[in-house]
């Protein structure tokens, strides 16, 4: 498939989380494989795997995927110049792999990277590395993270889109501006994407080829889907998952929910005023990846052939 061209990173990235040194990880020996399998084995669906049945959890518990569909794709409005980014240290040859900086505009992903790119960059240098997923049962007055001791390192991308409807059902998906790169960049990183999302998991071969298809997944990389498991299954209690085998560095969503679902019911928003310190700084609000798209009748989505 014909991909468009999109931009990436501009703006300087936060100092690491204020938060107790419980989700603090130093470099060490990490286990890449068995987190792979503890995270499948979670109900993680490992994009790199063939699709069809679908096994939910250590029950082995399995269930048809939907059919997979063809979707057309088109990059989303905008200039397409490659904004400059201002990274630390070691994480600037990452993104210079890549990118060469001319122009002002950026992608809306661009401080999620940049944030992500500079822990990996720490954990080589042998530095402390947080996770940005809050402890269950957070006292939202003292706040701490999972921990992250011999975890490789990932970053967790909601799908779901809360303003629109069924993005699954769309004819026409818009992909945003510069996701594509960013997540190159993230591979040659070694840092896993976990994607997310409240669709059930016998969507997932039908959203596993739709990432394909728009370029967002490749075989030869460490991708996860993560759909609701059923019964109580809650998107919270997935996050927890993840973080319990990989070093969660970067979250990216719509809604900040998204990040914990205390603010599902919060009824007065200051009362988490101490979580305002992880926007920006481990928590990036985003548009969704891939959105419905009412096509202008002068543009011709670009379609996956073969």
């Amino acid at each position: 498939m014909a991909l468009a061209v999109l931009p990436l990173l501009s703006g300087c990235v936060a100092a690491l989380l204020p938060l107790a040194a419980l989700g603090t990880m130093g470099k060490k020996q990490i286990d890449r494989a068995e987190a792979k399998r503890e995270l499948v084995a979670s109900g993680a669906i490992d994009l790199a795997m063939p699709s069809g049945k679908v096994t939910i959890g250590p029950s082995s518990e399995t269930v048809d995927a939907l059919p997979r569909t063809e979707k057309k794709f088109s990059g989303q409005g905008g200039a397409i110049e490659i904004a400059e980014s201002d990274l630390d240290g070691d994480a600037a040859d990452y993104i210079a792999q890549y990118y060469q900086p001319r122009g002002s505009n950026a992608s809306p992903y661009a401080g999620f990277a940049a944030h992500a790119l500079n822990q990996s960059a720490r954990l080589e240098a042998g530095e402390g590395v947080e996770s940005v997923v809050l402890i269950p049962r957070v006292d939202v007055f003292k706040p701490k993270t999972m921990a992250c001791e011999g975890k490789p390192l990932a970053v967790a991308i909601d799908l779901d889109d809360t303003t629109g409807g069924d993005w699954t059902k769309a004819e026409t998906l818009y992909r945003q501006n510069g996701l594509i790169e960013v997540l190159a960049s993230l591979r040659a990183a070694e840092i896993s994407v976990i994607w997310l999302s409240d669709q059930p998991v016998a969507a997932s071969e039908k959203i596993s080829s739709i990432l394909s298809e728009a370029g967002f997944s490749q075989s030869e990389s460490d991708n996860f889907l993560f759909l609701d498991r059923g019964g109580d299954d809650r998107k919270q209690v997935r996050r927890w998952d993840a973080a319990r085998n990989y070093c969660i560095v970067a979250m990216a969503g719509d809604d900040r929910a998204d990040f914990d679902e205390l603010y599902d019911y919060l009824r007065d928003p200051d009362g988490a005023i101490t979580l305002e310190n992880m926007f920006d700084n481990g928590w990036f609000l985003t548009p969704p990846p891939l959105v419905e798209a009412n096509e202008p009748a002068n543009a011709t989505p670009v379609e996956k052939e073969g």
